[in-house]
């Protein structure tokens, strides 16, 4: 793992890091606003490229399926979601009763590992509230090489660490790792790392941790509820924390469709919709981007993808706008 020491403070003492692995922790604000949609809230005037989209209960894991997607793996420790043209997708793992007291970067760095994911590079670190069960969160922009090739994206990390009798017995933990080839994540890095938030392990014994809980089978309905609300606040904070951020640097990130291409930020641009209504403005970097009707986009990197199919043939190619 490298990283560019001028852009970080060095991490705590404590941590397993390699000495080259430096952090920073960033403050997260009390309240913020939504850009775009949650899947579960989609209306006419907040819609965007990943609203709407059904809710699926598996054997493990109830979450969010974006259109053109594909379930490839669940079992108890590992959901895995892909897009149909393999450029990009999500991955929930998860493990119990590990024998090291561990921070939400080191095993994120640890689970990426196991996944074989390599030269991975956290580029931020925000620390935020954990989800239910678990006592310390991260949320890191990262960069690493899968089979696919080089990878852009965002991993969540929620860690718990139980003692018994105030001696140290075991850390479990559980990530979410979202990712997409570099030359197209900007096209889904506003809407879906908050698909891969709603995640949640439904199951009695989540991710083979040592502890069981025999009720959770039976209060399914109020923990799915609960996830979601904590996957949206979180969201919320952290798109108003990266908004705030951004728009120093960013006077124009608001641009609306009537300003000239030149007041747009760098790399983005306004595509007609195929369906009528307002443009939508998106990034220029994918080959193509696909819009269903309702609004759900699927970015990709190949020319020949088509994700039309006999049971799903609703998606046209947004067009670049003319000037």
């Amino acid at each position: 793992m490298r990283f560019p020491r001028r852009r970080f403070l060095q991490l705590g003492g404590g941590a397993s890091l390699p000495a080259a692995l430096a952090t920073v922790a960033l403050l997260m604000p009390t309240s913020g606003i939504l850009l775009g949609s949650f899947a579960a809230d989609c209306d006419a005037s907040n819609c965007g490229a990943g609203q709407a989209m059904p809710f699926r209960q598996g054997p493990y894991f109830n979450h969010a399926l974006p259109a053109g997607w594909l379930v490839m793996q669940e079992n108890n420790t590992m959901l895995l979601l892909q897009s149909r043209d393999r450029s990009a997708d999500i991955s929930v793992a998860g493990i119990g009763g590990l024998k090291q007291q561990l921070t939400p970067e080191v095993f994120a760095f640890q689970r990426m590992a196991a996944l074989r994911l390599t030269d991975v590079r956290f580029t931020s670190v925000v620390y935020i509230i954990p989800m239910a069960a678990y006592d310390g969160a991260a949320v890191m922009d990262v960069t690493y090489t899968a089979p696919i090739g080089r990878m852009r994206g965002l991993v969540v990390s929620n860690v718990a660490t139980l003692y018994n009798r105030n001696v140290f017995d075991r850390t479990d933990g559980v990530m979410a790792l979202v990712g997409a080839k570099e030359r197209i994540w900007d096209a889904y890095s506003s809407w879906l790392p908050e698909v891969a938030l709603q995640a949640v392990h439904t199951g009695p014994n989540p991710f083979d941790a040592p502890r069981r809980d025999a009720e959770r089978a039976n209060q399914a309905n109020q923990m799915v509820s609960a996830h979601r609300d904590w996957a949206k606040r979180t969201w919320d904070e952290l798109v108003a924390y990266r908004t705030k951020n951004q728009a120093k640097i960013q006077a124009d990130q608001d641009a609306a469709p009537g300003m000239p291409q030149g007041a747009l930020p760098a790399g983005q641009q306004w595509y007609d919709n195929p369906y009528g209504g307002a443009p939508i403005r998106q990034s220029t970097d994918p080959t193509a981007i696909w819009i269903n009707r309702n609004g759900q986009q699927l970015p990709t990197d190949d020319a020949s993808f088509d994700p039309r199919t006999p049971t799903d043939p609703e998606w046209r190619r947004l067009i670049p706008k003319r000037p």
